[in-house]
């Protein structure tokens, strides 16, 4: 004790200052704490990438989600994005929001905007059962009551070919402060004449949407009339197999399942599976190991996505793709 007191003494003669600890322990904190989020985040990239498998829908989807995880993280990673919303809302089996997750997992704040308020239950609920947070909107694709210039990115899925494509890009643009992104269905894929096909000889109803805008050419004709520059133009999803899209509720009646029909405006002929039935499959998914042929899909599908995919030339994309996507950057006033 004696030479402790002796010591800031001489500490004090000399005009020293015991340096603060405190400094030096925040960061190591903050450390710690990115270190736990970090953790956090790649066990919620695990049961993300494994609920690929939900739902009872095949590998034609899995394959589309993996490939458009690849792709939404790239981007993030590109244009440093760091607030997103998705309006109108439109993913898997119709339920809002489902392609967002991989924004949210990568650490984005993600905001879901839908008309239907059950579906924007269910969606929150499929989001809880994965470990992921976002913000849930009722809201409409016009005059949905955001703020002018609120988030880095907004954009949708496949729901351009449904409604008022004007109105939808102008309202994305005015929410934006920076990027729109959007992904529609692509008419010149050569498993489209297969797929309205289908449709005709099961005497069905084409509910996908507007054939004509199922191409770029048509959002880029928007994009030039409106408020904007387009930045990117590409494709994703581009699987060993044509876009035959069989409908999600034909495969669960053909599986014994239990499905329910559902409002939804933008797609009002989509099927809902039994909720309690997807909320335990996302939760085993947690507690169980991927089965050893659905980790070797997985490993398939990267192989191809990394080695045929992503190597692709654009032109080919135009007709095996899937998806043709568009990213149009939001122009200044004074540009």
């Amino acid at each position: 004790m004696k030479k402790h007191w002796a010591w800031e003494i001489v500490k004090m003669l000399k005009g020293k200052q015991e340096p603060e600890q405190e400094p030096e322990q925040e960061p190591k904190r903050e450390k710690k704490k990115e270190q736990e989020r970090g953790r956090e985040r790649s066990g919620t990239a695990r049961n993300l990438q494994a609920s690929i498998f939900a739902f009872d829908e095949g590998y034609g989807t899995a394959y589309e989600r993996f490939a458009f995880n690849k792709f939404a993280s790239r981007m993030v990673r590109k244009y440093n994005i760091s607030t997103v919303l998705e309006i109108p809302a439109d993913g898997i089996m119709g339920i809002p929001g489902i392609k967002s997750m991989i924004f949210a997992c990568v650490g984005c704040e993600v905001t879901v905007a839908h008309p239907s308020k059950e579906l924007l239950k269910i969606s929150r609920e499929i989001w809880n059962a994965l470990g992921l947070d976002a913000n849930f909107v009722r809201a409409y694709w016009k005059d949905a009551g955001f703020r002018e210039n609120s988030f880095d990115l907004v954009w949708n899925f496949c729901v351009i070919e449904h409604i008022d494509a004007e109105e939808v890009v102008r309202e994305m643009l005015c929410t934006s402060k920076n990027l729109i992104f959007m992904e529609i269905q692509n008419v010149f894929n050569i498993g489209f004449p297969i797929h309205r096909l289908y449709h005709y000889l099961r005497k069905e109803p084409w509910d996908h949407g507007n054939p004509l805008k199922m191409n770029i050419s048509y959002i880029k004709r928007i994009l030039n009339g409106l408020n904007a520059d387009i930045v990117e133009v590409g494709a994703t999803d581009m699987p060993p197999w044509p876009d035959i899209n069989m409908k999600i509720g034909e495969s669960g009646e053909k599986n014994g399942k239990d499905w329910k029909d559902i409002g939804n405006e933008i797609r009002p002929n989509v099927k809902l599976k039994c909720l309690e039935e997807i909320l335990y499959e996302l939760e085993a998914l947690q507690h169980t190991k991927l089965p050893f042929k659905e980790r070797l899909v997985l490993l398939m599908f990267d192989i191809w996505h990394k080695f045929v995919e992503s190597k692709m030339p654009a032109p080919l994309k135009i007709f095996f793709a899937h998806h043709p996507y568009v990213i149009a950057r939001k122009r200044r006033n004074s540009e």
